[in-house]
């Protein structure tokens, strides 16, 4: 009968873990390059469990086949997050379970409220698998790509220009503005004002706080500017924004965030900063844009474009214990 060792993962497990992890989320498949140095408001706990030694034909514990990987990590507040990866040879043997009870019995010691799952729509028997114990899709994250080649220059320019017909400028941000601190004060007000109906991509109790230093960490890391990042002006005050995010390591872009003020959106503003970033991914020869959202209304945006789904990744949240206020 085969048996297995379930423990926390050490560094040297990292690697058989991470193939693991990578092959099941292609779109997550840089995370693992950051284990090693753990967020500590996240505190993560990280599991394998391995075919035991003893069935392993003398293979010692540390080189024992990874037959499944788990992880637990807080998210914001009491919302928690979890993963769990079998190894397709060992699925249907209760493994799963196994790891799942553990991660609830982990996340309720440290006071978690919520507990969220991610799964590709695609993957046939995790989504039952997680319904029948007790967890509810909220949400829907669809991931898109797009080779900024295969846009016409002619169609990025009439794009770009639909703001001007509505009394909206569009400008390209700069170093010289990204250091005035009353410009990341307006974009702060402005990018709360967007939130509005925008979808919570941690879904389960009150909304994740993002203060102002959030936003400013999510355009422009400390040196690492921006490909592109356009700022859209009605009267002088920013009503619009858009922010592609350089991958120099795959020379590939990815939109970090595109926002428009409820007041100005149905009038072609969040298309026109979407055209105006990737124009410069154009002319930057950037191999491929890369797009995620659960809104629908970027989904159509992304359509415009061209964009292609490459994935759609379902969330879904169980309430542990009641939420603290």
């Amino acid at each position: 009968m085969e048996t297995f060792d379930y423990r926390e993962l050490t560094p040297a497990d990292f690697d058989p873990a991470a193939r693991l992890f990578s092959a099941s989320y292609p779109h997550r498949s840089s995370e693992p390059g950051f284990w090693a140095s753990p967020s500590p408001r996240e505190a993560p706990i990280r599991w394998g469990l391995f075919q035991s030694p003893a069935d392993a034909c003398r293979l010692t514990a540390s080189n024992s086949p990874l037959l499944a990987y788990a992880a637990l990590w807080r998210a914001y507040g009491d919302k928690y997050r979890f993963d769990i990866i079998v190894d397709e040879s060992h699925r249907r043997q209760g493994l799963g379970t196994h790891l799942l009870h553990s991660i609830v019995a982990n996340a309720t010691c440290r006071g978690a409220a919520t507990l969220q799952a991610r799964s590709y729509l695609a993957s046939a028997g995790a989504l039952p698998f997680l319904e029948r114990r007790g967890f509810a899709e909220t949400m829907r994250m669809r991931g898109f790509v797009l080779d900024p080649a295969s846009v016409e220059e002619a169609s990025l320019r009439a794009w770009t220009e639909q703001a001007q017909a509505v009394g909206v400028t569009i400008a390209r941000v700069g170093a010289a503005e990204a250091e005035r601190p009353e410009f990341w004060r307006d974009l702060y007000t402005l990018h709360e004002a967007a939130r509005e109906g925008w979808p919570d991509p941690d879904p389960g109790g009150p909304p994740d706080p993002f203060g102002l230093a959030d936003v400013q960490r999510m355009v422009w890391p400390p040196g690492e500017p921006p490909l592109a990042f356009f700022v859209a002006r009605h009267d002088g005050q920013p009503v619009g924004y858009s922010v592609l995010r350089y991958r120099r390591s795959s020379r590939e872009a990815q939109f970090a965030s595109t926002g428009v003020a409820p007041a100005f959106r149905g009038r072609g503003i969040a298309t026109a900063l979407r055209a105006h970033c990737l124009a410069i991914a154009r002319e930057d020869g950037c191999r491929a844009v890369r797009s995620a959202s659960g809104s629908d209304a970027l989904i159509r945006i992304n359509a415009r474009f061209g964009f292609i789904e490459t994935y759609c990744e379902v969330r879904l949240v169980r309430r542990l214990q009641p939420i603290s206020t």
